[in-house]
């Protein structure tokens, strides 16, 4: 799997302004990383261990094949693998309920779970504390009919990191996958997340709360597929912009052709709370049925006057009547979250953040 996941990258080479999925990414900059020279020198020598990670992936009964390296095109996706990243496999039975956590212990990770029928799963993502110049990491989810799946996270990045995240997942007949994260990262961070509802009443949902200061910035990827009738998918996104941060929101949807009763929608809300904050949204439905209900929208604003005015007739000072504002809007995404874990870890998480 590394041999052709190296050869792909340096087929793709390192992405450019003029790829419709980077534009509005610092692409120029990525050519000053020295572990990233190996894409355009390809004889720069990487030591390559196909062999081990091959096993380990067919005692799970997963190939190659299996994660659609030889048609990628996202080099974010490519990168861990063709670095050689050794894949963490776990399997979840069916009927099994189990709460567990995902902590990259290298700067290149790769991670499967396979989840077996009708089981039940709670997973964090844990931050590596170490400081890197690169990191990147790659999940694959396999989500069998009726299975349950939260992922959820609660982001603190380093400072001048650069961190691509990569999420691929495939769900089976009335599975459910749900996705929540808190971003306070002081990053250059990346997220791409692909999501295929492969069967039937498959329900997927795409949450995130951005709480940014400094310089940092956020780029989000969210691709859902549609390849199932009666399949539902939210995505649901809040931005709170600090100082001169920056976020870019580029989300799609595809309805297939056989996908009768479609249900989705993309919004996204973002509060700026400087001048020098700034926001790029970009939603797109691609849909080849009629018989769905897709929408999408966007709203970008600042803390109201008139809210405020009415928290400080009643004795509250501006200060507190801002935090009071800017912690109900975040508030409401979380409370919007279907599973418990990740809901009460993120509120916990939210009042210290707000309590600073």
């Amino acid at each position: 799997m590394q041999k052709e996941a190296l050869e792909r990258i340096r087929e793709l080479g390192l992405p450019g302004r003029k790829v419709e999925d980077w534009y509005k990414f610092p692409t120029s900059n990525l050519a000053a990383y020295k572990s990233l020279e190996f894409i355009s020198n390809k004889e720069l020598p990487v030591e390559i261990d196909n062999a081990s990670n091959v096993e380990r992936l067919s005692e799970n009964n997963l190939h190659t094949a299996d994660f659609g390296i030889e048609k990628e095109t996202d080099f974010s996706a490519l990168l861990p693998l063709a670095l050689g990243a050794k894949s963490f496999v776990k399997v979840i039975a069916d009927g099994a309920s189990e709460n567990g956590i995902l902590k990259a212990h290298d700067e290149y990770s790769h991670t499967v779970f396979r989840i077996g029928k009708g089981a039940k799963v709670s997973l964090e993502i844990l931050e590596n504390k170490i400081e890197r110049e690169l990191s990147a990491e790659r999940i694959d989810l396999f989500v069998d009919e009726d299975a349950e799946l939260e992922l959820f996270s609660t982001e603190v990045g380093h400072k001048q990191e650069l961190k691509f995240r990569t999420i691929r997942i495939h769900q089976k007949k009335g599975s459910k996958v749900h996705i929540l994260d808190l971003n306070r990262s002081d990053a250059l961070r990346r997220t791409s997340v692909e999501d295929y509802l492969e069967g039937e009443a498959a329900d997927f949902g795409f949450r995130a709360l951005n709480i940014l200061h400094g310089t940092s910035a956020e780029h989000d990827f969210v691709r859902v597929f549609h390849h199932a009738a009666q399949c539902s998918s939210r995505q649901f996104i809040r931005n709170l912009l600090f100082d001169e941060t920056a976020i870019h929101y580029d989300g799609g949807v595809v309805a297939g052709e056989g996908c009768s009763g479609t249900d989705s929608s993309e919004l996204i809300n973002t509060m700026l709370l400087s001048d020098d904050a700034s926001v790029h949204v970009k939603p797109t439905l691609k849909i080849f049925h009629d018989d769905v209900a897709c929408s999408h929208g966007n709203t970008v604003g600042t803390l109201e006057e008139e809210p405020l005015y009415y928290l400080q007739s009643r004795g509250i000072d501006r200060k507190h009547a801002e935090e009071l504002l800017i912690g109900a809007f975040a508030k409401d995404l979380i409370a919007e979250h279907p599973f418990e874990p990740g809901k009460q870890r993120l509120f916990k998480v939210l009042s210290e953040v707000l309590a600073k």
